[in-house]
């Protein structure tokens, strides 16, 4: 009798297991996939929420000013309503992409900490990296991963099939790219290429985000030349609807190439008042016919119209310091996705390509 009691609890429970994973399921399908562009004040920080309520924080921004950067992060997760990070992914080593990790690690819990390895030796001799680094091993525990490039990082999807597949894929790291094996930085037959960069920032991570018809591209700080084996001979990441602007806007990056190949829809920059975008950039989107609109967290007061889009697509134009971002809520069921500036600005929907 004893037995068959532990066999109806053992049932009971699967049932009751089963079902709460349907209800998962069920809250997730009524979810739109939600992007975050932080102000990191012309740094880097963007927050990817899965319908399935997995996260993804790419880059976390600034050491200083102090607790600037990881507040507007923390904010954001908690817009989100978050109570971990799942995944925090470092592209670079620049003190604009991880100087807050410290301080956010300490705000919320972070389960796993992806990277691209060992920076180059000129970005070691740094005294800015010999201050971060401790910092850096201090909030990952030395927990971290290497992100190659043709890795995904492992995103859950729905069993059921009830809620479109969703993927973060790599196609660039280490100055490597999935499915290439030459020189980044070799002449190539009818181009002009850009002079071999050393520096970090080419061996930033890139991905790709899908979510059903729905593709994103956040390439951190990649440049020219990595840019250029993306797209061509052959365009290893093929259209996508919304376009986290290179670099912050910056025309190291941001190859002409690049752009038209990816033919994205939306534009956001992460750019900062004197930081991208720049004017060969900002020329090179606007010239794209699929472009319906660019979106930057700041007035660039650089560069006027040459570097600006119409003041309501700009996220703190009147006030510089209030850290508002720009989010964008994906739905492919209804073939479309938003984009607006803060929790409660209006939303402007797009159509997925």
């Amino acid at each position: 009798m004893k037995r068959i009691f532990a066999l109806l609890g053992i049932v009971l429970a699967l049932v009751v297991s089963g079902c709460a994973g349907l209800q998962n399921t069920s809250a997730g399908a009524g979810r739109t996939l939600d992007i975050y562009f932080l102000d990191m004040m012309g740094g880097a920080s963007t927050l990817i929420v899965t319908p399935l309520g997995e996260s993804v924080l790419i880059d976390t921004g600034s050491l200083e000013p102090k607790h600037r950067d990881a507040e507007r992060m923390y904010k954001a997760c908690m817009d989100a309503d978050l109570t971990q990070i799942d995944y925090l992914v470092t592209t670079h080593f620049d003190t604009d992409h991880y100087g807050g990790i410290l301080e956010m690690s300490k705000r919320i819990p972070i389960k796993h900490f992806i990277d691209n390895d060992t920076p180059p030796k000129d970005v070691r001799k740094r005294q800015s990296f010999k201050k971060l680094n401790p910092l850096y091993k201090q909030a990952t525990k030395r927990r971290t991963k290497l992100l190659r490039a043709g890795e995904d990082i492992p995103l859950k999807n729905d069993p059921t099939g009830k809620i479109a597949a969703i993927r973060l894929h790599c196609v660039a790291s280490q100055k490597r790219l999935e499915a290439f094996a030459g020189d980044i930085d070799a002449p190539v037959e009818g181009f002009e290429m850009a002079k071999p960069d050393t520096s970090n920032n080419a061996h930033s991570i890139a991905l790709v985000l899908t979510y059903g018809d729905f593709k994103f591209f956040a390439g951190g700080d990649i440049t020219l030349n990595v840019e250029h084996h993306l797209a061509h001979p052959v365009n290893r990441i093929g259209k996508v609807d919304l376009y986290q602007v290179t670099h912050h806007g910056l025309d190291r990056s941001n190859n002409t190439i690049l752009l038209k190949a990816l033919s994205p829809t939306v534009a956001v920059a992460m750019n900062g008042p004197r930081k991208g975008i720049q004017p060969r950039t900002f020329a090179a989107l606007n010239a794209l016919p699929s472009l319906k609109a660019i979106y930057q967290i700041h007035y660039n007061t650089q560069y006027g119209e040459k570097g600006n889009p119409p003041p309501q697509f700009i996220a703190n134009k009147d006030n510089p310091t209030k850290g508002q971002y720009i989010k964008a809520a994906v739905n492919p069921k209804q073939g479309s996705f938003t984009v607006q500036i803060g929790p409660d600005g209006k939303k402007r929907r797009f159509t997925i390509q």
